[in-house]
């Protein structure tokens, strides 16, 4: 899936529908966002969103209502990161849904203003009132509405901003990144409605999945009154049956029927049933291990059946966080790989922060946490941005790889402040650094669509360092945002016994997301400083190091006018060198 929305064959789509470049950056974005292996600030669940932020505040109002889960302390801090995150989306609205949002953000205000006032005392009549004003529906109508204005031309930034809106509101319509890919390609050569394409009726689809460690479910029938069940004997299949490597000693095919707007979404959400319910043959059995095979089968309503395995990417060579055992992260990574083996999106989500937890973390020091994700999440969006520029191997490459070099196959850079000093304006740049800052022009022109918007974007950022800044704080915002919300998921999860959320696999994929950002810059901090024969720093000290260096770093764009002196080379490093880069 990796990269996919820039691969040859959807080029060759655009062009052949002669697609403006507002219009393929409209579809390469949702695809982006989409992608399973999007780093946290790209995929769909790590981006800012007012629709997210008010299902979440209305969830969570919701619940303390009825459990006095989340505590008042804990949903006053959920009310203020939404409503950050509802304020830095406003923008996107001119286009529809200002007055909901306004709404929603007065409700916010007033739940609010009662914590403030009441405390522990905060009535759940107040909350419950609250959550019934709350209306995410209606913002996910006004944001499908935005198709029309984007395709006949928004500008850039407001563009990006709503794209990434749009993306959440088809993710959590229960869109499969690799099928809707599929369905533009087959939109493109007979265009349509394109927000039936993006949200779709759901349709009756029949799962049929695998269950190992059992010949017969009994009482299936009577937990699942609509599913169906056959012994399966792997010496009674057909030689070429898909199914053949799928039996393993006792197994049994479940038909499950599930409603979903596409088959991967279907496929996914019959596992999700289906494990749910090995949960009672799991506690029934005790003896007994259940699981379900990577394999399934999906029968559409027109009788089309669609195969296919679980996603898993491999890679040739693997690589461990460090190449020696950093003592105090042991437990974190632990956790951090049982959080992606688990199906069950909520557990997961509660088993990803208790691997941030591992490390020292607290809920009183999550806005330290956010504040070092943001710097990282910088380093990541840069190099990002050179991988997808540099994409498609043509001529044009030659000035930017003499003066940025990289290794490898895949071309990873040696330096990502070289790749900095070329996207940076300057007003007498040498024949080589103009010659690379020219041909980032042209690869972007030659692509068009997303990459020249992100390429646009990335230089209008570092052109300004107070708009550097601000993009800093709002990842910083979205980040406290997530991992406040990932809080509550794990107390609903493992204290409420709460197994179902809205959006809660955006919740899952967000919390390893941010797992994993957090062990990578955690390694190469430990990395660095046992070759330099340092002491090891304890990961709540690096935290709080580097949301006082990010604090520091915004401090000093706001008031520099440029950021000439910006390194990002090793911005989440124990160095103090983030400011150190030559002044020419």
């Amino acid at each position: 899936m990796r990269y996919q929305y820039l691969d040859a064959r959807l080029r060759q789509a655009f062009d052949d529908a002669g697609l403006g470049r507002g219009q393929r950056a409209l579809l390469q974005g949702v695809l982006r966002a989409l992608d399973p292996d999007a780093h946290l600030g790209e995929h769909v669940a790590g981006l800012n969103s007012a629709v997210l932020a008010v299902t979440r505040a209305r969830t969570a109002l919701e619940s303390h209502a009825a459990e006095d889960q989340p505590r008042w302390n804990l949903l006053r801090r959920i009310v203020t990161t939404s409503l950050a995150c509802m304020d830095a989306a406003r923008p996107a609205y001119v286009h529809g849904g200002a007055r909901k949002l306004a709404e929603a953000r007065r409700v916010l205000l007033g739940v609010d203003a009662a914590i403030a006032a009441d405390g522990q005392r905060l009535d759940p009549a107040v909350t419950a009132a609250a959550a019934a004003k709350l209306d995410p529906e209606a913002l996910e109508k006004a944001v499908q509405g935005w198709i029309t204005p984007l395709w006949n031309g928004v500008e850039l930034p407001l563009r990006a901003r709503m794209i990434a809106e749009v993306a959440v509101v088809v993710a959590m319509h229960g869109r499969d990144g690799r099928q809707l890919r599929t369905d533009l390609l087959r939109w493109l050569k007979k265009p349509g409605d394109l927000g039936e394409v993006f949200w779709p009726k759901e349709r009756k689809h029949v799962v049929a999945l695998v269950v190992r460690g059992a010949r017969v479910l009994r009482h299936l029938d009577e937990l699942l009154p609509q599913a169906r069940q056959e012994p399966l004997h792997r010496n009674r299949l057909p030689r070429d049956d898909f199914l053949k490597e799928a039996v393993n000693g006792s197994s049994v095919l479940v038909r499950v029927p599930v409603e979903a707007a596409d088959v991967h979404t279907a496929a996914l959400r019959g596992r999700r049933i289906l494990s749910e319910v090995l949960d009672q043959y799991a506690a029934g059995e005790r003896l007994t291990e259940l699981h379900i095979a990577p394999v399934w089968q999906v029968s559409e309503p027109g009788g089309r059946v669609t195969r296919g395995t679980e996603h898993q990417r491999t890679v040739g060579n693997a690589y461990p966080l460090t190449a020696y055992w950093p003592a105090e992260l042991r437990s974190a990574m632990r956790v951090a790989n049982l959080a992606r083996q688990v199906d069950a999106p909520m557990a997961s989500a509660g088993l990803a922060w208790s691997a941030l937890e591992a490390t020292g973390l607290d809920p009183g020091k999550i806005a330290w946490l956010a504040k070092a994700c943001a710097l990282q999440m910088l380093r990541q969006h840069l190099v990002s941005l050179h991988v997808v520029v540099t994409n498609h191997d043509t001529d044009l490459r030659g000035p930017l790889d003499a003066h940025v070099p990289t290794t490898g196959v895949k071309h990873h850079l040696k330096s990502v402040d070289a790749w900095l000093e070329v996207l940076i304006g300057h007003t007498r740049p040498d024949a080589g650094l103009d010659a690379a800052q020219k041909a980032i022009t042209a690869l972007a022109e030659s692509e068009g669509g997303l990459v020249q918007d992100l390429t646009e974007l990335w230089r209008a950022r570092l052109a300004d360092s107070k708009v550097l800044a601000s993009w800093l704080r709002e990842q910083e915002d979205t980040t406290a945002a997530l991992l406040e919300w990932l809080y509550v998921t794990r107390n609903l999860a493992f204290h409420a016994g709460r197994f179902a959320s809205p959006a809660d696999t955006l919740t899952a994929h967000a919390g390893q997301a941010v797992a994993d950002l957090t062990l990578e810059f955690l390694g190469n901090w430990r990395t660095v400083e046992r070759r330099q024969g340092r002491r090891e720093t304890s990961a709540v000290e690096i935290y709080r190091r580097l949301a006082q260096r990010e604090d520091q770093l915004v401090a000093r764009l706001k008031r520099a006018g440029s950021v000439r002196r910006l390194s990002v080379e090793d911005i989440s490093g124990p160095d103090e060198k983030w400011w150190s880069r030559g002044r020419n």
